[in-house]
């Protein structure tokens, strides 16, 4: 049988696998070499190819592979060189090549989400929305030596990423290697990515007087939730507004700052209709939006969609495979934490695709689990039945040409088979019978009982 005869069969059978590895290789192509030449620092490519490698971290992140044992075995004739030698180039990536790969990613993205005619979420007119938060990896096992005789378990870093709510993708990550370094190291960084137009979305851990004053000197706004940490000076009274869609909002005037650096920002108060998980009544939030821009209750509502985040990093767990326990050193974990972002921007071009040919609320019904487990599960065989080379001459390398393959290829998919399972509300659980310490019980025995 043909290649094209066998993309053909795969694009009917198995549309979401053809989609997902057309856009990963896409993205894996030429233009990965010409990241990691500018961000590679020390490696060199006489070897191991980089791309390959990033091909290699790509699939445990898709979840194809389960680790780089696994990864070397597949690729050993591409790699062609020792296991040793694979696992040191993963555990010396350069920490700022694992954060490019991310904005690599973005950039590459966006152009396919244009192409596709993706529309961006107007979240609040006339800005940019961002959102900023951490996300602390996993412990790992005590494979280093040094870690070996510690009962504590080693800790292999934090990621602090930055999501795009109108194109719901990761634009850019910050990565950390000491896992007991705090957030606020890296906002020097932020800062310098931010500029006017943008507004920045994040949580108490960022509510810090000089990253404030920084993103203001630069005109940038920000909702940053009010750290009770943070003294300021309150101005007049507090004034009562409109209700948002969590309860009661109220603003009052709040300065910060030293005598020579004080700024003035909006403190707005959310009395809550029903308490947080943290059982908090009262939330308080500080932005330097101006008046004329956003109303106090739509401020409260937009520091809501801060979760999206949330969400996007539930689904790197749930989705991707963005954390493996043997991946022990700091930077391999980094490393495949950012490739899992990688992925995860891919899968949106994947989404957009699937918006572009069905109907916005049967997408909307879809389980990004099952989706995922629709690409894993046929992957290994097309990847056999079609090689690189057969697949490069069959399917388009420009943008253009590649939205309009993801479209065609899109129409196939059957969404509804892939909705997500609703279930009904939960029941409070029953109050328990008490019995012996230490006893057991026979299921037989509870089941004649009925």
């Amino acid at each position: 049988m043909s290649g094209k005869a066998m993309l053909e069969r795969f694009s009917q059978c198995n549309p979401l696998a053809v989609m997902a590895r057309a856009i990963a290789i896409q993205l894996l192509g030429e233009n990965l070499k010409q990241v990691f030449e500018k961000n590679r620092g020390r490696q060199y490519t006489d070897v191991i190819e980089f791309s390959t490698v990033a091909m290699c971290m790509a699939e445990i992140a898709l979840g194809t592979l389960e680790n780089r044992n696994q990864a070397y075995e597949k690729y050993k004739e591409e790699l062609g060189t020792s296991l040793v030698a694979f696992y040191g180039k993963t555990n010396r990536t350069n920490p700022r090549l694992s954060e490019e790969l991310v904005s690599y990613s973005a950039e590459q993205t966006s152009s396919l989400l244009e192409h596709l005619g993706y529309i961006p979420w107007n979240v609040l007119k006339g800005y940019r929305v961002l959102s900023l938060d951490g996300n602390h990896l996993q412990k790992t096992e005590r494979r280093l030596k040094k870690a070996r005789d510690q009962w504590a378990a080693p800790l292999p870093g934090t990621v602090v990423a930055r999501f795009d709510h109108q194109k719901q993708i990761f634009d850019r990550a910050y990565v950390l290697e000491d896992a007991h370094a705090q957030e606020p190291v890296v906002l020097e960084r932020v800062v310098s990515d931010l500029g006017e137009g943008d507004l920045l979305l994040a949580d108490r851990n960022f509510c810090i007087v000089h990253f404030m004053q920084d993103l203001a000197a630069r005109k940038t706004c920000f909702v940053i939730r009010h750290n009770g940490r943070l003294k300021g000076t309150l101005l007049g009274t507090r004034a009562k507004k409109e209700r948002s869609s969590t309860g009661m909002v109220y603003e009052q005037a709040i300065e910060i700052g030293q005598k020579n650096d004080v700024i003035t920002l909006r403190r707005i108060t959310v009395e809550l209709d029903e308490p947080t998980r943290d059982g908090d009544t009262v939330i308080h939030i500080l932005t330097n939006v101006p008046c004329e821009d956003a109303s106090t209750a739509a401020l409260a509502d937009l520091y809501l969609t801060r979760w999206e985040i949330e969400n996007a990093f539930y689904r790197l767990t749930t989705a991707f495979t963005c954390e493996v326990k043997g991946n022990c050193h700091p930077r391999c974990a980094l490393l495949l934490f950012c490739m899992a972002m990688f992925a995860f921007n891919c899968h949106q071009v994947l989404l957009a695709a699937l918006y572009a040919e069905h109907d916005d609320e049967a997408v909307e019904k879809m389980s990004h689990f099952k989706i995922s487990k629709a690409i894993q599960a046929p992957m290994e065989g097309m990847l056999t039945a079609i090689n690189e080379e057969e697949w490069n001459s069959l399917t388009p390398r420009s943008h253009a040409g590649l939205a309009r393959f993801l479209r065609s290829v899109s129409k196939r998919v059957k969404v509804n088979k892939y909705r997500k399972a609703v279930r009904g509300p939960k029941k409070p659980p029953p109050k328990r019978k008490r019995c012996k310490k230490g006893s057991h019980l026979s299921a037989f025995r509870l089941l004649q009982r009925c």
